[in-house]
């Protein structure tokens, strides 16, 4: 009798467990990522008993204990999602567990809350300080290291432009008439488009970089470049020296007959002796006018003058070109005069009548001079660079008393390496002497019986890979310019071109460069596979991490720490860890929200009351037996 008792007693603890479970997950029904649990009951046995019949049939006599509370389950069930707008507000769709580590313990943590932020640092952390773990990612966006804390820079560094890559749909148009002028950026009649770009140094300095796009012949372009104020020439392994560079003043692009480039020359080698380097030009009769070239044209964005002398008195000064036609005073930007450059002619603002003639007024100017050169003879020219490789003479302008008018019948003309000059239709022109650089034409139409013509030849290289057309290292400390002074480290630009077309569609121009200004944080943003992308006010977007999600085979042995914390116990086994979006999908936006139903709670807590109810009727009803037991004495 007294057995039901206890037995009664077993059922009010185990249903009062229940109780509390069921409070428990009612309780928790706003917790973010919160996992329901519901309880495990086992039966006890008071006696037990199996005799067996003269049959040799068993026969069991088991009384029954009662009830005890076993444990709980948990129920790893999907949670709905609710939108925040916090863009670290991150949820778990589908298996898995965020890792988070504190930072004083030393101890990671599985958890489905994702209710992060950024701290002071960068770090990202939950509402306790725990930093969030992950992987890095470098540059390309491949996961570099081990597993840490998760930190978005505030700053992103400035990055130098390297490689400029020309995309699909750049196209030149194969319509536009032909240029036959010499290449003056000031004359827009000299060239057929021009595209600018904005790159950076070292120091995240923007500069404006220009392409000149100048057609020449049929299938054939060439290209000038300047960064800001200075023209940019391009650089190439010397052929018959592998230790020595050569500078070129630009390239040369040429196209097959469907309009794809072929290949690329660099174009006008720039030899030593058209550098010109403090020259003494003095003024033409009180003209404010400065010949700087003997009338033959010099390249845009080369001249520097460092003195000017009126009078007997020389001031020392920072002037340039400014690849425009104007001469600027470097140091306040003022204009100071103009410069033509087709002739070399420089003039100076409010020199012209002021009382100073050539022999009392003249400039210091260093220049590099374009390939235009006299004759020497009628029919002869010396290449002011001395020998001449084989198969690279370009002659691409006879001008007949040099004046600016390209008479060439069959253009261009170029020596076939046996020493002769070939025009455009295979005729033999002239001769040419590699050894000594002298040009000498047989043919009637360059020959007109005076020595006053000129003509523009030019040394060209093949570059053998038009993915990577190098310049020469840009100075970006250069006296000679007003905006490439900043103490940035000098670095050479690369150019892919391969993508560039010749069709007969409008011109159009797309570029990529691969530089940056520096930037700060704006904001953050997770993809579905955990990659973090941080958005700079530079306009970068970084993928600066990826989210490292854990999953255990048995997840019944992780134990609740409170803080919406769970830790394996010593016989769990090691977690299997890998990147987000692997295994589920990560909702950034967005919370969990619990995965406790309400109703089924209800439900759960009806049932337990009323089974505590029952249990204490057993109780009551034994002491009701048990009183009539005593009363039978009476």
């Amino acid at each position: 009798m007294l057995q039901s008792f206890y037995t009664g007693n077993s059922g009010l603890n185990a249903n009062k467990q229940w109780l509390s479970v069921v409070s428990d997950n009612i309780a928790n029904v706003n917790t973010t990522g919160f996992k329901k649990e519901r309880v495990q009951f086992s039966d006890l046995i008071a006696s037990s008993m199996t005799s067996y019949a003269v049959s040799g049939a068993p026969k069991n006599k088991e009384i029954g204990g009662g009830v005890y509370f076993s444990g709980t389950v948990k129920d790893f069930s999907q949670g709905s999602f609710k939108s925040t707008n916090q863009p670290l507000s991150l949820a778990l769709d589908g298996d898995g567990f965020f890792m988070v580590r504190n930072p004083n313990e030393n101890i990671t943590y599985y958890t489905r809350d994702g209710d992060f932020r950024l701290d002071g640092n960068g770090d990202i952390i939950n509402p306790n300080g725990m930093k969030l773990l992950g992987w890095r990612l470098d540059e390309e966006g491949h996961i570099a290291g081990e597993i840490g804390k998760l930190t978005i820079p505030n700053a992103d560094n400035p990055k130098v432009t390297e490689h400029v890559k020309f995309e699909d749909p750049t196209n030149l148009d194969s319509s536009v008439d032909m240029i036959t002028t010499s290449f003056n950026p000031a004359d827009s009649t000299t060239y057929s488009y021009i595209n600018t770009l904005t790159t950076y140094d070292s120091l995240g300095t923007a500069h404006t970089l220009k392409n000149f796009y100048l057609k020449i012949g049929i299938n054939s372009w060439r290209v000038y470049t300047q960064l800001d104020d200075r023209t940019i020439f391009y650089e190439a392994q010397d052929p018959a020296d592998p230790t020595k560079k050569i500078l070129y003043a630009g390239l040369q692009l040429n196209f097959n007959g469907k309009g794809e480039l072929t290949n690329v020359d660099y174009f006008e080698r720039m030899e030593d002796s058209m550098k010109k380097s403090a020259q003494t030009i003095n003024e033409d009769n009180d003209t404010g006018a400065y010949s700087i070239n003997n009338a033959l044209p010099v390249v845009p964005g080369t001249i520097f003058i460092s003195q000017v002398t009126k009078g007997g008195t020389t001031t020392n000064v920072r002037w340039n070109d400014d690849g425009q036609g104007n001469i600027i005073d470097i140091e306040t930007g003022e204009q100071k005069g103009t410069i033509d450059y087709a002739t070399g002619t420089v003039k100076l603002i409010g020199a012209a009548n002021d009382g100073y003639g050539s022999t009392n007024s003249s400039i210091t100017v260093d220049f590099y001079s374009q390939h235009k050169f006299k004759e020497t003879s009628d029919g002869t020219y010396t290449y002011p660079g001395g020998s001449i490789p084989k198969n690279s003479l370009y002659i691409y302008m006879y001008d007949n008393d040099n004046n600016e008018t390209n008479e060439i019948v069959n253009a261009p003309i170029t020596d076939d390496g046996n020493g002769n000059l070939i025009d455009n239709e295979g005729n033999t022109v002239g001769t040419v002497n590699y050894t000594n650089g002298t040009i000498t034409f047989t043919d009637a139409n360059y020959l007109d019986g005076d020595s006053q013509d000129a003509i523009f030849a030019v040394v060209q290289q093949h570059a053998p890979n038009p993915s990577d057309i190098k310049t020469a290292a840009i100075d970006y400390n250069s006296k000679e310019s007003r905006f490439l002074n900043d103490g940035a480290n000098n670095t050479a630009l690369h150019f892919d071109m391969t993508k560039i077309t010749q069709l007969d569609s409008d011109f159009i121009f797309y570029s990529k460069q691969d530089g940056a200004a520096k930037g700060d944080l704006m904001n953050t943003s997770i993809t579905d596979d955990g990659v973090i992308k941080a958005t700079y006010t530079n306009g970068q977007i970084r993928e600066v991490g990826r989210l490292a999600i854990a999953t255990f085979k048995d997840k019944e042995v992780l134990t609740r720490k409170g803080d919406n914390l769970y830790i394996p116990n010593q016989q769990t086994f090691t977690p299997i860890i890998i990147p987000g979006g692997v295994i589920n999908k990560i909702r950034g936006g967005m919370l969990e929200m619990s995965n406790v139903d309400v109703s089924k709670e209800f439900i759960n807590l009806i049932t337990a009351q009323r089974a505590y109810q029952a249990n204490a009727k057993t109780i009551t009803t034994s002491d009701q037996v048990l009183q009539t037991t005593m009363d039978i004495k009476r």
